[in-house]
């Protein structure tokens, strides 16, 4: 039966202003459990396949158990869903990230990753995880982007702003980010980075 049970994740990041998900050979990164690992430790295996960096900070969170009959035998697929910076993939995996938008109906495991979407949309509403999307020090156009990629529409400019500042989430690093079009924008950095439940949306 323990080999009938496997880890999977779903790895997110925001590429291009688009959220994507890392699908190698189409289907979500898998590993069988193990009576000398924990399923969380499982997990962070998978994902430290993708990237070069410590996976520390990263949001980890386990969804849910499915289980369905395969042949004389039970298969169990434990998902969990993991948030990954654009800039700590692993140059030789990013061609397997697929934008959600465009990802085919006809995936493998489509409804298990459209349910992570759904779970990851509402922790946006009321915890602080988008800070494992961005690194340390962040302009808040580009949190925004972070926020309009995951939830798949557009938000007002100085709503989103105003909202921001008034939850104590972030805190100005003191530099500038310049090279932009526009004059040198302001950087922030999250007061926290951990997660916490703090209400963001209405």
């Amino acid at each position: 039966m323990a080999g009938s049970v496997r880890v999977k994740v779903v790895i997110f990041s925001v590429i291009n202003q688009q959220l994507h998900l890392y699908l190698p050979a189409g289907r979500l990164s898998q590993l069988p459990i193990s009576s000398s690992s924990s399923l969380n430790s499982i997990a962070k295996k998978i994902v430290q396949e993708v990237t070069a960096e410590k996976i520390e900070e990263g949001y980890l969170e386990q969804l849910y158990t499915f289980s369905h009959p395969v042949e004389h035998d039970t298969r169990v697929d434990i998902i969990y869903f993991y948030l990954l910076p654009s800039d700590q993939i692993k140059e030789s995996h990013k061609q397997s990230f697929i934008s959600y938008e465009h990802l085919s109906k006809n995936t493998a495991e489509y409804s298990a990753i459209g349910y992570a979407v759904q779970r990851l949309r509402w922790k946006l509403e009321y915890t602080n995880v988008v800070y494992s999307l961005l690194p340390k020090e962040f302009t808040l156009s580009e949190l925004q982007k972070i926020y309009e990629a995951i939830l798949g529409k557009n938000l007002d400019k100085r709503n989103f702003r105003r909202k921001m500042l008034s939850l104590s989430l972030l805190r100005l690093s003191g530099k500038q980010k310049t090279g932009l079009k526009a004059r040198p924008a302001r950087m922030y950095s999250f007061r926290h980075r951990n997660p916490m439940m703090i209400k963001v949306f209405s």
